[in-house]
């Protein structure tokens, strides 16, 4: 009884401290103490004379506490009684901060105004959330929790990027974009400037970059496999003047803006400027389609003299050691057609296309390095042989980090596995429309920037991590903010805090209380964090039952089990007791609060009952990305769906080769198993699927074989088989699903390994 006393004691302890302390991201030194420091009219914030950009912060502070409470605390140099002071200490990082709160004071110290601010934002968090109200807050009373930190980041690089390209943003979102970036101690906004769909930003020598480059005269309208238009023109830009302003104002938040200027591909609204610049002799026009458009730079004199001159005008506005210079997803259709481009080959001695594009990658980073810059480039400028000074940022995976830290070249680690914010956070069937995908908070968290395979040496290359939010479906700051936040706070912690402070159930704690700034800061922030997972697991007899989860265990899970939406009235779910699925069955579950209000969406899953259902197998090949969310995910009872890819298990140009144990010889007539086709997401159903039996799991009998539909359509589809095959007694089944391969030269990601999704494997 002792025992249980003492372990329920440490557990509220635990939870009140996260209340207490629920600092984002979560500091690498944290020691507790009693009392409180308080701040009154008779406040002051001391800043040494000497220290003006510390100065900047101190002010920051002093009209933060005026807008809450209506008094402005006077800055002095002087130090006196109960003051926040801001202290010098040369011998910190210039990141890093030390937080001291007494009853009698606050002390930041730090080397650098950069690790002031830092502390800033620490003492902020530290108070109750209205003190990020815009609004006199007459109520609040301001105090800091005594403790000791100790803090600096783990990463020198931490980003997020907004895509401006696919759609023009507000200079007035831009800087609440960056005020969140700071809230949150990342340190860089990448800028996506240029793409095939518009060109946002001024160049004075090239006036029709942003006279015909940053209109387009429409839209798509739904998902790309809709093949829809709007109808409403779309355009903006950025003046030279709102990128200074943008630049300053990141800058007093200690915010690096970088520019991206999108080559040799995603080049089409610069060809609709100048189609002299292209390799074919026609006129082009801004891209009304998403993905990726065949039409790039040429790489001939005039072209090079043309990104010279923009990167100069760029290079003038960005004072960041470093310029994304793109070098994505660049086709290669135009360059092969172009005799000027095979001779130019043949003159460099380039053996092909990939060549040739490290080629112009080359020409740009010699110049950019010539003005004291580095450039940046997604992974692909690895292909062809990588450019002397360029640092990748690794995004088809987390292969080409690995590769550039092999090499001796630094690395940004922003896989679309985990960090890109444009997939779906919930179940899309009850989300805004988004590119596809599916990414939680809890899978942005659990994400670790340094690959196992690097060397200590290697991984020193891994500068950092970023998050992406690409915008061909996000066309208004509400829906941006959505999709970032609160998955951009969990990046924040994965860049800052050491991966071994890291625990997903104690950052959960401490954003409640985020969730409450936010609001403050009229952040139309996700509510997935309220979502409910659904997984099954064997009773003690084996059966299969169905377990339904929040990270947030204040809350009441309440279901139904007849395809009606759950009230505050439902069934609620005890953990101790999880729902046996003795049939086909749907279920449909909600967060509710203790006073009855829904917190979250509703998750609704069909369960379909078989003699595979929670039978073990093996793959000859293991998934890459999607598993299904669990280890049996083929054989779950979960019927996968065109809503939501986390129940779906996929292979990256590898066959489904599963073989499953039924326990004992069984008679069976019938298999079912489900395939997905999403061209634009490079998902394809398989040649061919083949069904083969066995009695010792050695020795397999073909008896069934199906060829597929292998067409490029662009409809997403889910084909259902429901296979016939007679009747037989076997106790092994294998199910054979032979991959597409790779995607076909008309297909934008032609050359490239195409996915395999397959989900629940029914024996009847």
């Amino acid at each position: 009884m002792k025992k249980l006393i003492l372990a329920f004691f440490l557990l509220s302890f635990y939870a009140n401290a996260q209340n207490t302390y629920p600092v984002i991201p979560k500091p690498n030194s944290l020691v507790e103490g009693k009392g409180k420091f308080s701040i009154t009219p008779k406040t002051k914030i001391v800043v040494s004379t000497n220290a003006p950009e510390t100065m900047k912060v101190a002010e920051q502070l002093a009209q933060r506490i005026q807008i809450v409470t209506g008094n402005l605390p006077e800055i002095t140099s002087q130090k006196t009684p109960n003051s926040i002071s801001f202290e010098d200490a040369p011998a910190l990082g210039p990141e890093a901060y030390e937080f001291v709160a007494s009853p009698a004071s606050v002390i930041i110290k730090a080397s650098t105004a950069k690790g002031h601010f830092y502390g800033f934002q620490t003492l902020l968090q530290l108070l109750p959330p209205s003190v990020y109200s815009s609004s006199l807050q007459p109520a609040v009373k301001l105090a800091v929790p005594e403790c000791v930190i100790k803090d600096e980041p783990r990463f020198g690089y931490r980003g997020m990027m907004l895509d401006l390209g696919r759609h023009y943003f507000p200079v007035s979102f831009i800087k609440k974009y960056i005020d969140l970036i700071a809230m949150h101690k990342l340190n860089t906004f990448h800028m996506h400037l240029t793409d095939d769909q518009g060109w946002r930003i001024e160049i004075k020598k090239y006036p029709k970059l942003t006279e015909i480059g940053s209109k387009r005269k429409e839209s798509m309208a739904g998902h790309y496999r809709d093949q829809k238009w709007d109808g409403i023109p779309h355009e903006g830009f950025y003046t030279q003047d709102e990128i200074r302003d943008i630049v300053k104002y990141a800058e007093s938040k200690f915010v690096t803006a970088i520019p991206e200027i999108e080559l040799p591909g995603h080049a089409q609204a610069a060809l609709a400027a100048y189609p002299e610049l292209g390799c074919e002799n026609k006129k082009y026009e801004v891209s009304t389609l998403w993905g990726v458009s065949d039409q790039v730079f040429c790489p001939n004199e005039q072209t090079f003299e043309f990104l010279q001159n923009v990167l100069t005008e760029v290079m003038e506005l960005f004072p960041s050691k470093y310029i994304h210079i793109g070098g994505d997803e660049c086709p290669k259709t135009a360059w092969k057609n172009s005799e000027f481009c095979q001779q130019l080959m043949k003159k460099e001695g380039l053996k092909d296309e990939h060549e040739l594009q490290s080629y112009f990658i080359r020409r740009i980073d010699k110049f950019v390095t010539s003005k004291g810059r580095k450039i940046i480039g997604w992974d692909e400028i690895l292909e062809g042989g990588i450019s002397p000074n360029a640092t990748i940022m690794s995004w088809r995976g987390i292969e080409g980090g690995i590769d550039a830290a092999k090499q001796g070249h630094d690395a940004i680690m922003t896989p679309t596995s985990n960090l890109y914010l444009d997939y779906y956070q919930s179940n899309p069937l009850t989300e805004p429309i988004a590119i596809g995908g599916y990414l939680t908070i809890e899978k942005v968290y659990g994400y670790e920037p340094v690959p196992a395979a690097l060397t200590k040496e290697q991984a020193k290359h891994i500068l950092g991590t970023q998050a992406n939010l690409w915008t061909e479906y996000i066309a208004t700051p509400e829906h941006a903010e959505y999709m970032a936040f609160p998955r951009a706070s969990a990046l924040a912690e994965v860049a800052w805090t050491k991966a071994e402070l890291k625990d997903y159930k104690n950052f959960a704690l401490r954003l409640k209380t985020h969730f409450e700034r936010l609001k403050h800061l009229g952040v139309n922030y996700a509510r997935s964090y309220y979502d409910i997972t659904a997984s099954t697991l064997k009773d003690a007899k084996g059966f299969p039952v169905v377990k339904l989860e929040n990270i947030d265990k204040d809350v009441i899970i309440r279901y139904t089990l007849d395809g009606t939406e759950p009230n505050a009235q439902s069934l609620a779910f005890d953990p101790a007791k999880n729902i046996p699925i003795n049939a086909d069955m749907l279920i449909s579950s909600a967060a509710f609060s203790k006073t009855g209000d829904q917190l979250g969406k509703v998750l609704t899953k069909q369960f379909v009952v078989s003699l595979s259902t929670g039978k073990t197998y093996t793959l000859a090949s293991e998934p890459q990305g999607y598993t299904g969310g669990e280890k049996y995910a083929l054989t779950n009872a979960i019927v996968g769906d065109l809503s939501n890819s986390s129940s779906w298990v996929g292979f990256n140009g590898k066959d489904l080769d599963a073989v499953i144990d039924l326990g004992q010889r069984t008679l069976i007539n019938r298999i079912g198993v489900a395939f997905q086709r999403a061209s634009a997401s490079w998902i394809m159903l398989p040649r061919y699927v083949e069904i083969f039996v066995s009695d010792d799991g050695k020795t397999f009998k073909s008896v069934k074989r199906i060829e597929m539909d292998t067409s490029d359509k662009p409809e997403y589809i889910v084909q259902q088989l429901n296979i016939a095959l007679g009747t037989q007694n076997a106790r092994y089944i294998k199910v054979f699903a032979k991959n597409y391969g790779k995607l076909a030269d008309s297909h934008p990601g032609h050359g490239n390994p195409a996915w395999l999704f397959v989900d629940e494997i029914s024996v009847k």
